[in-house]
């Protein structure tokens, strides 16, 4: 029996030495090494600075600007050294851009910076703390939150924080704002009260992730008190189920003339005291009207009760062809309605919305908090104030069931509710 023998191949390229007849080298005349750094710590323009090498007259152009600074800066020593001499502290750092080349931060203690062709900037390598401003926010489960954070930074690089960033504490701030933003609306309110330690662990990881190559470091992130501004309802899901369903056999009978009374529920879930929905009254929409006959209807209802329950005083503007500004004063006395601004005192809550939006929220179609979530209803001010307005809505409606029929008929043709006889 043969034996057979196996023979290591060449690890070298046979036939391309300098006597080959092949006609075509295949050997490359580049280098593959690689220019750029990938540092994350750095920028490319750090790295830049280090390689980069001047022409032999850029160099004597700067070395001579730079001795001429220099003899000029001796001459007027007296005068130029209020200018020249700088005192830095040993928690401070100075960076100067010298002819506009970056030079090694200087400190602490006495530094010289040369007139007319130094830039420098002064930057502090303390603890620095900024509140992100509490943010409205709504959680997977349907919750509404008001919730803020308090970040701590430092500076530990304060060459790349001066030239990696325009603006530092504002960079940061938007950072951390949107994080923040970003991991609690994934998140359900128990899990946001259950995980705080994890949340502020997590939200510090990722801004350092960013700010790494800013020349910062986020220390610490602690969240603030939680404030709920709305519990979802327990029976939503089964609301919006019931919904989708009835709401797929009419567009598959009839088309859509009957959604308007399937997206009704929605608007206002049902009172334990109403009616069930194949009861209720279908969805119509309302005559037309002005400002000032809303503004009156609210009128008929104002007294000394509604102004305890809410204690706020309202500025609407209204826009759109027949718009304007009203405000709805439930501070003062008795409570007062009225074009313009308040007269007394400042408004706690500036409302704007369109005539029909405010109408249908005064008839008691659509709820005040779904008119903000559906981006009808813009709030300036404390968003717990302005849905206090339900009251006001409770009132007008309580008035409509409770009055004999022709009160509520001279005051429902004033709202638009009902046509005047």
């Amino acid at each position: 029996m043969s034996q057979v023998k196996y023979n290591r191949l060449s690890s070298g390229d046979s036939g391309l030495d300098a006597d080959s007849s092949f006609a075509i080298d295949f050997r490359s005349p580049f280098s593959y090494k690689s220019v750029y750094t990938y540092s994350k710590s750095s920028s490319p323009y750090i790295g830049e600075q280090r390689d980069y090498k001047p022409s032999p007259f850029t160099r004597f152009c700067t070395g001579s600007v730079i001795v001429l600074s220099f003899l000029l800066l001796v001459v007027t020593f007296p005068v130029s050294g209020w200018f020249a001499i700088k005192f830095v502290q040993q928690f401070e750092r100075i960076v100067v851009f010298r002819l506009g080349r970056l030079q090694q931060p200087k400190g602490p203690g006495i530094t010289l910076v040369i007139p007319f062709i130094d830039l420098w900037q002064r930057v502090d390598l303390r603890v620095r703390a900024f509140n992100v401003p509490p943010q409205q926010l709504l959680t997977t489960d349907g919750t509404a939150l008001n919730l803020g954070a308090c970040v701590y930074f430092r500076v530990t690089d304060a060459l790349l924080s001066v030239s990696s960033i325009q603006d530092l504490n504002h960079s940061v701030r938007i950072l951390g704002q949107t994080v923040m933003m970003n991991l609690l609306v994934s998140k359900t309110k128990a899990e946001i009260e259950n995980e705080r330690q994890y949340i502020c662990t997590y939200i510090q990881e990722e801004m350092n992730s960013a700010t790494q190559s800013w020349g910062v470091e986020i220390s610490r992130v602690e969240l603030s008190e939680t404030t709920v501004l709305f519990d979802p309802p327990d029976d939503h899901m089964n609301k919006v189920t019931g919904i989708l369903g009835h709401l797929a056999q009419q567009l598959g009978v009839g088309g859509s003339p009957a959604l308007p009374s399937l997206l009704q529920p929605m608007l206002i879930p049902p009172a334990e005291d109403t009616k069930p929905p194949s009861q209720a009254q279908p969805f119509t929409p309302l005559p037309p009207t002005s400002p000032d006959e809303l503004m009156n209807s609210v009128r008929q209802i104002l007294d000394d009760q509604l102004v305890r329950d809410v204690g706020a005083v309202y500025l609407f503007r209204i826009t759109g062809d027949r718009g304007g500004v009203y405000f709805l004063d439930l501070k003062i006395g008795l409570g007062e309605v009225g074009r313009g601004v308040p007269p007394y005192c400042e408004p706690d809550v500036v409302l704007t919305m369109t005539l029909e939006d405010l109408q249908s929220m005064l008839h008691g179609q659509m709820k005040p908090y779904a008119a903000y979530m559906g981006g009808r209803l813009n709030v300036d001010g404390d968003l717990r104030t302005a849905m206090l307005l339900e009251e006001v809505v409770k009132r007008l409606q309580e008035v409509r069931e409770q009055n004999d029929p022709e009160q509520w008929v001279q005051l429902g043709a004033l709202v638009g509710h009902i046509p005047p006889k």
